[in-house]
């Protein structure tokens, strides 16, 4: 590691403390109060953690604040207006504690109620287990999280069918992913940038089981606390970690169509200094897809001076069949109680193998010209190694915390493509075989460093400052060996190999600074990043490019908390988009002998300013959240298309910046729980897209409205028994040359609970057989007299159906009693994250999971 690093590091720490003792010389003018305590059990004076906390205003008896207690039993309730408060202690199978008339005034801003002893209950007969189930939705202004374990209809399935469930979130026919419409967004994986989100992320997302994922999170306008790269926002998978006290530990197995297993073991043990972890789990599937594609041409015949009219017709059936395993653990040790360091660790190994065959007919004025087959098979195989090492230290003065994180990942990829591709012309003495096989050897590494300070300065307002550095290197190195006529051998083509090698360093400094004026609130953050980007080509020569980057990236948050129900909050936050691989190789791959592609080394990065206006509303049964929100990107990115010069034949696919694109579109998310029975998630988002035209490129300019939407249901008519039925549609909407064509599918699952630790399930996927993706491209070239249509239809997989057996065994000290009030129990569990500008930081997300001794309760 260079030493520059460590010297930036160093004097990041030192400016960080030097910053800290400043802020703590400066007086605290406390308006609020606080109540704090400790929970032991009465019997062995043993902590009690996990416990539930309730403050409870005495003037209308409503909850105005809970939380549970730490591992060690104690707990802090803070920023109390003045007034009358009681304070409500319960625990399973414990006796309730309650504290009367607690005032908070001038006179007396802090209670401190000691050690309180609960005693068990007497005479308990059995467990009682309550119905409800953990909140399948958490919806907040700025984030909203998504729990992994409540979606029937992704059980057995991976984290693309996971992906693919979540609200704003679309995935297409490839398994590209994309945030409100734009594919350029920013994947994480427990809050930090990783090898598994690398140039092959589709096939690693598609080798990890869902069952292996606890949380993902949806950041669609984050604070300059996060990267900032992604251009729609950021999406945060996080892999599942130990919660529980004790020893514990879950097993599940799938079997589905299409050869579809899935299998995964996650054990655990956890005390009041560490907690251990591992999880691993194993995918197998099969997906079968087709597709057909029909272009006319109409070109100019520089020899007749006539114009001719070619038409080509290809069907092409394809299968995929991916396999995974990924392992996951970690240790977590805490040194004292407000101190912690981790170790973590994933291991992805995958592999895929692809079959495909096509047949493409070529007709010039109706007259059958050429026939081309095609029998193409690939296998490919990559492991993915994560480790992080993670330090959290929280001060004596409330909410100051220090953080910091080593990261470091790496990719190995093996891919192997062998193309046989069949001539056939209408002159039967000139048919003949092409062969070509390609070997593409890659690599990658990323290493992440990373502080983050938070410091409280008085009761109302908050600074956080920190430093990432990350250091990532691609190499791709394509070796490809062609079919010699002469011998019948496969020789290797040193025109059509080549190596390209991606290096990047991006250095960061940035600080948020967070006020509060009663129910308004403001934050105000400013990100330095220095992007430091070197590409070298190597085919017959040598291609070398430089590109660096220092640009402020500013962001802007105002809140106003209209009620205790309702929050509004405007945003403004600017982002940027690198081109990555393919989009800056300017290597020309021809190994799709009618579409070849090249990218731009000159490609320059997307300049995004995202505006978002945001407004919750939470009743007793609803939770309602809407944003009206606006991008414009600056030198937008487009794949265009365009005939290859020498042969109008043949479809060149290249990168260029347009002048700008713009979105504006109004999101809303709706969740509607009315019993414990039966809740309904609905998402809907409509937009509006323009791109501007080019004529050097000869691209006009489009725009068009267009809308996707979603909505699941959840029915639980017994204790044991849940149905999960989903919907989703997406509209047509402009590309770049054309536009794409609507669609649609229905998912569901069953879950029969046949103990309380064994549960089995069944679902379906695509059960209409309806996803299929379908585009319509035009683009001419009036210098060349050339236009050309092209009608193309494309399905990824036809419908899965997958059976999955669950068991849960271990300590479960997590479990809730019987609340005889249950719909107060159903709004504890779906309250919304607060939506003060406090929370736009994701509650310490961005530097992974939190450590053991600060974790809470998973309660089911």
């Amino acid at each position: 590691m260079k030493f520059i690093v460590v010297k930036r590091l160093f004097l990041i720490f030192c400016l960080l403390f030097a910053f800290r003792a400043n802020a703590q010389q400066q007086p605290s003018n406390a308006t609020s109060g606080t109540i704090s305590g400790k929970l032991i059990d009465a019997t062995n004076n043993q902590p009690l953690p996990f416990a539930t906390v309730a403050l409870i205003r005495k003037s209308d008896n409503q909850v105005v604040k809970g939380l549970q207690t730490d591992i060690n039993g104690g707990f802090s309730l803070t920023d109390i207006a003045d007034g009358v408060y009681s304070v409500r202690i319960t625990f399973v199978s414990y006796l309730t504690y309650k504290k009367d008339t607690i005032s908070i005034s001038p006179a007396r801003r802090t209670v401190r109620l000691g050690v309180i002893k609960l005693g068990p209950v007497k005479g308990l007969l059995k467990e009682v287990v309550i119905s409800s189930q953990k909140s399948q939705i958490q919806l907040g202004i700025d984030k909203k999280s998504f729990s992994v374990d409540q979606s029937l209809v992704s059980q057995g399935g991976s984290a693309t069918d996971l992906l693919g469930n979540i609200p704003s979130v679309q995935v297409d026919v490839d398994g590209n992913v994309s945030l409100r419409g734009s594919s350029n967004v920013k994947i994480l994986i427990n809050g930090k940038p990783s090898a598994l989100t690398g140039n092959d992320l589709t096939d690693i997302l598609q080798s990890i089981p869902a069952s292996s994922i606890e949380t993902i999170e949806v950041i669609t306008n984050p604070s300059s606390k996060y990267d900032s790269e992604g251009d729609s926002g950021i999406i945060n998978i996080i892999l599942k970690k130990n919660a529980q006290i004790g020893f514990n530990g879950s097993a599940s197995a799938s079997v589905g169509t299409h050869n579809t297993y899935n299998g995964t073991l996650s054990l655990a043990y956890q005390n009041s200094k560490v907690n251990i972890y591992t999880n691993y789990s194993y995918r197998k599937a099969t997906r079968i897809g087709n597709g057909t594609s029909d272009k006319t041409t109409d070109f100019l015949d520089p020899n007749s001076q006539t114009t001719k009219t070619e038409q080509q017709n290809q069907i092409a059936n394809q299968s995929f069949t991916f396999g995974g395993h990924n392992i996951r653990s970690g240790i977590d040790y805490n040194i004292d109680p407000k101190t912690t360091i981790s170790f973590s660790d994933n291991i992805n190994i995958r592999d895929r193998d692809r079959l495909q065959n096509g047949n493409t007919q070529i007709t010039h004025n109706d007259s059958l010209l050429e026939m081309l087959s095609q029998n193409n098979t690939s296998n490919s195989s990559g492991t993915n190694l994560d480790f992080n090492l993670d330090f959290d230290h929280k001060f004596k003065k409330k909410d100051e915390e220090l953080t910091a994180n080593i990261g470091h990942s790496t990719s190995h990829d093996n891919d192997f493509d062998y193309l046989n591709t069949g001539y056939n012309f209408y002159n039967p003495d000139s048919a003949y075989n092409y062969k070509q096989n390609n070997h593409t050897i890659g690599h990658q590494s990323n290493w992440n460093l990373q502080a983050d300070y938070t410091v409280p300065l008085n009761n109302h307002n908050r600074l956080d400052v920190g430093y990432r550095s990350t250091f990532s290197t691609n190499d791709n190195n394509y070796i490809v060996d062609t079919l010699n006529n002469a011998t019948g051998q496969l020789d290797y083509d040193p025109i059509l190999s080549n190596r390209f090698i991606y290096h990047e360093q991006v250095h960061a400094l940035y600080t948020n600074y967070q006020q509060q004026f009663g129910k308004f609130g403001i934050q105000a953050g400013l990100r330095l990043e220095e992007a430091r980007i070197n590409t070298t080509l190597t085919d017959s020569l040598t291609h070398p490019n430089h590109q660096d980057y220092l640009r402020l990236y500013p962001s802007l948050f105002l809140s106003e908390k209209l009620s205790d129900n309702q929050t509004l909050q405007l945003s403004y936050s600017r982002r940027v988009t690198r081109p990555r691989g393919n989009q800056i190789s300017p290597f020309l791959d021809k190994s799709d002998p009618l579409n070849y592609s090249q990218g731009n080394p000159n490609l320059l990065p997307q300049d995004i300013h995202s505006f978002e206006l945001s407004y919750i509303n939470y009743w007793k049964t609803l939770t309602l959240t809407s944003s009206l929100y606006y991008r414009l990107t600056n030198d937008n990115i487009q794949r265009i298309v365009t005939p290859y010069i020498s042969n109008p034949e043949i479809s060149l696919t290249e990168f260029e910046n347009v002048k700008s694109a713009s979105n504006a579109g109004y999101e809303l998310i709706a969740k509607l729980s009315p019993s414990n029975a039966f809740d309904l998630t609905g998402n809907l988002n409509v937009y509006y897209k323009n791109i501007d035209g080019d004529p050097a490129l000869g691209l006009t300019a489009t725009s068009g409205y267009s809308w996707n939407a979603n909505l699941t249901a959840n029915i639980k008519p017994t204790k044991k028994l849940g149905f999960q039925i989903r919907g989703d549609y997406q509209g047509a909407q402009v590309v770049p040359q054309g536009r794409a064509l609507a669609v649609y599918g229905i998912d569901g699952g069953v879950r029969y609970d046949i103990s309380k630790k064994l549960n089995f399930s069944l679902n379906g996927r695509d059960l209409l057989n309806t996803r299929k993706f379908a585009n319509d491209i035009k683009y001419n070239n009036p210098a060349l007299n050339f236009t050309s249509e092209q009608n193309s239809e494309r399905r990824f997989a036809t419908g899965v159906y997958i059976a999955t057996l669950s068991y849960r065994f271990g300590s479960t000290p997590g479990k809730q009693k019987k609340d005889k009030n249950k719909d107060q129990q159903q709004q504890d569990q779906d309250m919304p994250d607060e939506a003060t500008p406090q929370n736009q930081n994701g509650g310490g997300q961005s530097n992974g999971a939190a450590p053991a001794g600060n974790q809470r309760g998973v309660q089911h």
